[in-house]
């Protein structure tokens, strides 16, 4: 691959180009929620008490990965413009640049979280019949976050340059640890000693800490992660500004929506009744739903990485055209999907759990959720085109607004004062995002979101020294 342009396919937006570089991207979504679904059923074999601390421990890892999604995010619109523009060395730098501050605010994120585990939780309401167990497995997650940082941002660099094997092959792999780690350590299969909670816990970790090495080698093979793609401060000055310009705003939506959910656990853990079930349940329904969002999500990276592309070659028409194609073909597959699994909702249940009052909780997200297929999947890929165009402004002002303004405030009415349970904070969930689709419908068709690309940020292209 030449270091100064970007190979031929790079502006294809053909029917068969989008599949290829989503299929992929879908499949590792799949072998990643498959990842996932093992660490909360084996959690579930052993406990409820254990299945509700993993799903306060994964809730609020998500939370503390808003930095580096949002540095991702200024990445994955950098790369990808570059790499439309032709301009490879660029690409590469701002590849290093971001990975090299994802290590950073990893490091300093995990120093933080350790000093501050018990406050936190406590912050968040974690229930205190389950607080011990929680704190055990806190102290453990929180040493492989910084490898989960750079998981997740070298990951999208091979993904913003259309190279999306190897990032397949990588989750393969930490998902084939964390399955034979879980069954083995966890629950004793294989003739292994059993260790319960730590045993899946480290496992976890380990699976982190392996994908973060095996992404960074690769890319370093490929020739994107080398020395000479170090940026200078000269480079810096030019480049960052734009970066920021995208991270910023990214990192915004991040911390206002992975609060949200926060709270959104902290409403669930706070019913008056069966709050350990419900938090049991809203687990377990979050990892059966990620059946439909992970194809999403696959599908936002997609038109993130094919927006990107369009707008770094100029073309602002076909950026709008392969949007609403995205759109239109997600919603719709993955409503099929959803109305295929909506018969099995109760099978689906007594599969993650065998205690009744989780399997009712889990039964009643699902059934809120998967009404919301159509529009959950919509606004999904609608926000991968704005970080495609670093217009991540408007993920922030839409998701933020309707999670804040409607879906908590009508969760904590119809939850705890109107239905008195957790099935009113999942209809909630169904309102926000219908409401949230419909934001974004018309930012995508009405606003100008294209302007935010770099080449209608700079004027002319300007080498590979950082500008476009």
């Amino acid at each position: 691959m030449s270091h100064h342009a970007a190979p031929s396919g790079s502006s294809n937006t053909s029917p068969r180009a989008i599949w290829s570089l989503t299929w992929p991207q879908m499949l590792m979504m799949y072998v990643q929620f498959f990842s996932g679904f093992t660490t909360v059923w084996t959690a579930g074999q052993i406990s409820a008490d254990l299945q509700a601390a993993l799903g306060m421990i994964t809730q609020c890892g998500m939370f503390f990965m808003v930095l580096c999604m949002a540095l991702s995010s200024g990445g994955m619109a950098a790369v990808s413009q570059s790499f439309g523009a032709g301009l490879m060395t660029r690409a590469r730098r701002y590849i290093a640049a971001s990975i090299g501050g994802t290590a950073l605010l990893g490091c300093a994120m995990a120093l933080a979280c350790t000093a501050f585990g018990e406050p936190f939780l406590r912050l968040v309401r974690t229930p205190e019949a389950i607080m011990p167990l929680t704190l055990e497995l806190w102290g453990v997650a929180m040493l492989a976050l910084p490898f989960q940082y750079l998981y997740a941002s070298s990951g999208v660099m091979f993904r913003a340059l259309r190279q999306v094997l190897p990032p397949l092959w990588v989750a393969a792999l930490v998902c084939g640890v964390t399955l034979l780690g879980c069954l083995g350590f966890g629950l004793g299969f294989f003739g292994l000693p059993a260790f319960g909670a730590r045993g899946i816990i480290w496992t976890q970790c380990g699976g982190q800490i392996i994908g973060a090495v095996v992404n960074l080698l690769l890319l370093r093979r490929c020739g994107l992660l080398r020395a000479d793609a170090l940026p200078g401060l000269r480079w810096l000055r030019a480049g960052l500004p734009y970066l920021l310009k995208v991270a910023l705003p990214a990192g915004a939506a991040q911390i206002v929506w992975q609060t949200g959910y926060l709270m959104l656990f902290v409403l669930v853990a706070a019913l008056p009744l069966g709050s350990v079930h419900a938090l049991a349940g809203l687990t377990a329904g979050l990892r059966i739903e990620a059946l439909l969002f992970m194809p999403g999500m696959a599908f936002n990276m997609s038109a993130a990485v094919l927006v990107g592309n369009c707008l770094g070659a100029g073309d602002k028409a076909r950026a709008g055209r392969v949007a609403l194609q995205m759109v239109g073909i997600a919603a719709g597959i993955m409503s099929l999907v959803a109305a295929a699994l909506w018969p099995f909702r109760q099978e689906l249940a007594a599969l993650l759990s065998h205690e009744a009052e989780t399997q009712a909780n889990i039964v009643s997200y699902l059934t809120y959720n998967l009404l919301s297929t159509p529009f959950s999947i919509a606004s999904t890929v609608m926000g991968g085109v704005m970080t495609g165009a670093g217009a991540t402004r408007y993920n922030l002002m839409v998701y933020g607004g309707t999670f804040w303004l409607v879906r908590l405030p009508l969760g904590w009415l119809l939850g705890h004062h109107l239905w008195g349970t957790a099935s009113g904070i999942f209809c909630a969930m169904l309102v926000s995002q219908c409401l949230q689709t419909f934001i974004m419908l018309y930012v995508l068709l009405r606003r100008d979101w294209a302007r935010f690309a770099m080449r209608a940020v700079h004027d002319g292209r300007n080498g590979d020294t950082g500008k476009a």
